[in-house]
């Protein structure tokens, strides 16, 4: 039996990080606080893709869930990081490229994560049942 679940844990760090933002982060006004969740959410969701990616010879639906949702659940975080590092080393002038990835990172924050973040749930809490069927 498998014991680590990346994608089930992606998955409940996902719901960890909208309740804490939800109700703490943007209460109290801690942007700093809420860019480092959401650092964090995207690094277990790349551990989350590499984890499935591995499972690609054994794929199942669950596998190839699992991939989708961690990708989508990464994608914000990563334009984020690289716009921004885009932007850092254009002395601050905003080009189109930044635009792009910032704008693929604001939409991704609203509309990807919530998405990547279920269907690593679903996947993660399928693959956990089926482990312990057997």
């Amino acid at each position: 039996m498998k014991t680590f679940n990346p994608t089930m844990i992606a998955g409940l760090i996902g719901v960890l990080y909208f309740v804490l933002l939800t109700l703490i982060f943007s209460i109290q006004d801690m942007e700093l606080a809420a860019e480092i969740a959401f650092g964090i959410v995207t690094i277990v969701g790349l551990i989350a893709v590499w984890d499935n990616f591995r499972d690609r010879n054994n794929s199942t639906w669950k596998t190839w869930t699992g991939l989708v949702g961690g990708l989508l659940i990464a994608v914000p975080g990563i334009c984020l990081l690289v716009g921004n590092l885009v932007l850092l080393a254009v002395d601050g002038n905003p080009s189109t490229m930044v635009n792009t990835l910032l704008s693929v990172a604001g939409i991704g924050a609203i509309f990807l994560l919530p998405i990547g973040i279920i269907m690593c749930l679903i996947a993660g809490f399928n693959r956990f049942y089926a482990a312990l069927k057997v």
